[in-house]
């Protein structure tokens, strides 16, 4: 599958993690989100406190549609997770640009065809402020963007419980912490 042979030649180019896909270890931390409208892969403006996440469990990750290193994997990791969910499950997952100069709405719904996005996985892009605040409320620095850590969270808006994991999880760990998460 796509993800294998992605992972095979990021293993390739990452020798620090020559041991295999690292499991996730997820961190739990407060955060405080900031009222920032974005825009989703259909152009839509989205306000991130509002109908995009009022409710939902959210499972967070940041990539580019440039990327030629991990995002595709763990936009893969998304994919597969986007299919295990069941379909009335109260989870969003979103995918969020840290390179709003380059990441139009056009090249985020192309991303979100070729990972087979359902209508519960959006990719939001905005204005360099409006990410950037997010970004930053998210305590997720990509000064280098080329170079950057993956990043996940999950968690949701009303309690500001969230839990992050700097490595690539599998799908099934951040099924399992939806799960755990949601009862």
């Amino acid at each position: 599958m796509i993800r294998t042979a992605l992972l095979t030649l990021f293993m390739a180019a990452a020798p620090a993690l020559a041991d295999g896909p690292a499991t996730a270890d997820f961190a739990r931390e407060r955060l405080a989100m900031p009222q920032v409208t974005l825009i989703d892969q259909y152009a839509r403006e989205q306000a991130f406190h509002g109908p995009l996440t009022d409710g939902q469990m959210l499972v967070i990750n940041f990539n580019y549609t440039t990327c030629e290193s991990i995002c595709p994997i763990g936009n893969d990791v998304m994919a597969e997770l986007d299919d295990m969910l069941p379909i009335d499950a109260p989870v969003r997952l979103l995918s969020i640009t840290i390179d709003p100069g380059r990441d139009t709405p056009a090249h985020m719904r192309k991303a979100a065809d070729t990972f087979g996005a359902s209508e519960r996985w959006s990719w939001l892009t905005g204005t360099p402020g409006e990410v950037s605040r997010l970004l930053a409320a998210f305590d997720a620095d990509f000064a280098n963007i080329v170079l950057h850590d993956p990043v996940f969270i999950v968690g949701d808006l009303q309690s500001e419980r969230f839990y992050r994991s700097q490595s690539i999880p599998e799908a099934q760990e951040l099924a399992d912490l939806v799960a755990s998460l949601i009862r």
